[in-house]
C-alpha cells in the first residue's frame, strides 16, 4: 500500500511537499477551496520545480467552481512541468461550494465533467454548455495533449462509487463514512487525519488538539452524516451554529475547515471526538490503523498533516508508517 499526503495548501506547502518526497511519501494532493486556502494549481506549479518523483494532484476540482477549460488547461500545464506524475480528482464539492453559499454538483454533472475533462486534456474538440470548445495547444506555448493523467472521483456513497466505476481511474474516499469494505475495485485512496502521539502525550494536550483538531472538526461539520453523529459534541456544535444568522452560517461552519480550529469549535474537540473521528494514536496504533485500511480495500492512504508544525507531522507519520 502506498502512503501519500494531502494538504490544505498554504504558501509553505511546496516546501512541505518537497520534504514529503524526501521522507518517502508517494503522492501529494492539495485541496481546491479558494475561499480558504492558497491556490491549488499555483501551489503545485511551484512544487513541480522542487520535486522529481512524488505524484502531484488537486483534490478535488468540482463543476461548480472553476470552468472546465480552466481546470483542463491547468492540468495540462502541470503535466508539462511534472511529466508522468499528475493526477486530478473530481468531486461534487464541499467547502468550495459551501463557502459560496451553494450546493455541490449533482453526480450526473460530475460524471459529465470527468468525461469532458479527459477529452479536453487529450486535445479533443467537445460540445460544452452549448459551444464547441478545445485546447488548441499552439506550438510556442510549450504544451501538448496528455492522455496519461489519471482522473479519480471523490466518492463516499453508492452514487459516487457508481460514477467512479463508469468513468474514473480510481476513487478518493473518507473511511469515516462507513465501516464496511470500500465498494470499489481498483485504485482506492483513503484520507486520514490526526497526529502521531509522542511518548506520554494525551488526547487533551494542546499540541494534539492543534494537530488533530481540524480532522475532528470536519466530523462536527458533517454533523449527522459523519463519525460523531448523535454525540454530545455534534449536538453542542449544532446548537452553537444555530445562534449564527443564517446568511452567515456557512462562513462560520467552514471558517478554518481542515486547516485549524476556531475558538468556538475548540470546546467540542474532546478526546472522544479526536479518538472517534481521526487516526490519532501512538506509532503502533497508527501502523495497526494502516493495516485495517489496507484490509478494507485501500491501495493508498493520503495523510493530511495539520497544526502549526507540518514538518513534524509528516516526519512522525512517515516514521510510524515505516517509510
Amino acid at each position: 500500500m502506498d502512503i501519500g499526503c494531502l494538504f490544505a495548501p498554504t504558501t509553505a506547502t511546496p516546501d512541505h511537499i518537497a520534504e514529503a518526497e524526501r521522507l518517502g511519501f508517494t503522492y501529494a494532493y492539495v485541496y481546491d477551496s479558494p475561499s480558504l486556502f492558497a491556490d491549488a494549481w499555483m501551489t503545485l506549479g511551484r512544487t513541480a520545480d522542487r520535486t522529481s518523483r512524488i505524484r502531484l494532484g488537486v483534490a478535488v476540482v468540482t463543476p461548480k467552481l472553476r470552468h472546465l477549460v480552466d481546470n483542463a488547461a491547468a492540468a495540462v500545464t502541470l503535466a508539462a512541468l511534472a511529466p508522468g506524475r499528475v493526477d486530478v480528482v473530481v468531486g461534487a464539492g464541499f467547502t468550495s461550494a459551501a463557502l459560496l453559499g451553494r450546493r455541490g454538483a449533482r453526480w450526473a454533472e460530475v460524471e459529465e465533467y470527468i468525461v469532458a475533462l479527459r477529452a479536453l486534456m487529450a486535445g479533443e474538440e467537445i460540445d460544452w454548455e452549448g459551444s464547441r470548445i478545445t485546447l488548441t495547444f499552439p506550438g510556442h506555448c510549450g504544451l501538448a495533449p496528455v492522455t496519461d493523467v489519471p482522473v479519480l472521483a471523490a466518492a463516499h456513497g453508492p452514487k459516487g462509487f457508481a460514477v467512479a466505476g463508469r468513468v474514473a481511474d480510481g476513487v478518493v474516499t473518507n473511511p469515516s463514512h462507513s465501516s464496511e469494505p470500500i465498494p470499489f475495485e481498483g485504485r482506492v485512496v483513503v484520507t486520514a487525519y490526526g497526529t502521531v502521539l509522542d511518548d506520554g502525550e494525551e488526547l487533551s494536550d494542546p499540541r494534539v488538539v492543534d494537530a488533530a483538531g481540524p480532522g475532528a472538526a470536519l466530523a462536527l461539520h458533517l454533523g449527522d452524516f459523519g463519525p460523531l453523529a448523535g454525540t454530545d459534541e455534534v449536538r453542542g456544535y449544532q446548537a452553537w451554529l444555530a445562534t449564527i444568522p443564517e446568511q452567515r452560517r456557512h462562513i462560520e461552519t467552514h471558517r478554518e475547515h481542515l486547516i485549524g480550529v476556531t475558538p468556538e469549535e475548540r470546546s467540542f474537540i474532546t478526546p472522544k471526538a479526536i479518538e472517534s473521528a481521526t487516526a490519532t494514536g501512538t506509532p503502533e496504533q497508527i501502523r495497526h490503523r494502516l493495516q485495517q485500511l489496507e484490509a478494507s480495500g485501500a491501495t493508498t492512504v493520503a495523510y493530511q498533516p495539520a497544526g502549526p508544525d507540518i514538518t513534524r507531522e509528516l516526519r512522525a507519520f512517515a516514521a510510524a508508517a515505516g517509510l
